[in-house]
């Protein structure tokens, strides 16, 4: 009973925890839920099928896979939206812009799977696995914050090669039958983990 009353606080003294996120790829009808998809880079996709959307986008030659090559051009394409001042590193206050407003939804407390922002509830976790937060709740990868993922020298910043080796890791986990291409129905799966 205490948990509740606290998150019915913090909600209320934070009105804009609970507002969406901007829509992206047009507003959604009457009665469509917009749903949050975040590439492996952490770009967002927000509509009915995020994930589709951000692989025909991805996948450049239209040939229904994606290839570490095509996987890399389309993190690199991303890392030049969050390199605001276009210096070749992604810094603390481009990091923050990405988090405020480029992806706002990764840094929102999730006080409950279905239900509306606004009125969650916190609910006892009774899966063993290893809880996802952050940007993890809505990509392909366990990785709470992917562009703090991608400092691997920790400095604070992320340099177009860091983000050039994540991408690599990233399509390495990706592709779990080590056949260097990615499809759609292969990656779908992963979402419902």
């Amino acid at each position: 009973m205490l948990r509740i009353a606290i998150a019915a606080a913090l909600l209320a003294a934070t009105p804009a925890l609970a507002q969406p996120g901007p829509p992206q790829g047009g507003p959604a009808g009457p009665g469509e839920h917009v749903r949050l998809f975040l590439s492996p880079s952490g770009e967002p996709f927000r509509g009915q099928d995020g994930l589709a959307d951000w692989f025909a986008a991805a996948d450049a030659d239209k040939d229904g896979t994606l290839t570490l090559a095509e996987f890399r051009d389309d993190a690199m394409r991303f890392f030049k939206v969050l390199d605001a001042d276009d210096d070749g590193q992604v810094d603390g206050p481009e990091n923050s812009a990405y988090e405020t407003k480029i992806a706002p939804e990764i840094t929102r407390m999730d006080l409950g799977p279905g239900t509306p922002p606004g009125k969650r509830l916190l609910v006892r976790r009774t899966d063993k696995r290893e809880p996802r937060v952050g940007a993890a709740r809505f990509s392909l990868i366990n990785e709470a914050q992917p562009v703090r993922g991608a400092d691997a020298d920790l400095n604070q910043r992320v340099s177009s090669e860091e983000w050039a080796k994540a991408a690599r890791r990233r399509f390495e986990i990706l592709d779990a039958d080590q056949d260097g291409k990615l499809t759609l129905d292969a990656l779908r799966p992963r979402l419902a983990r």
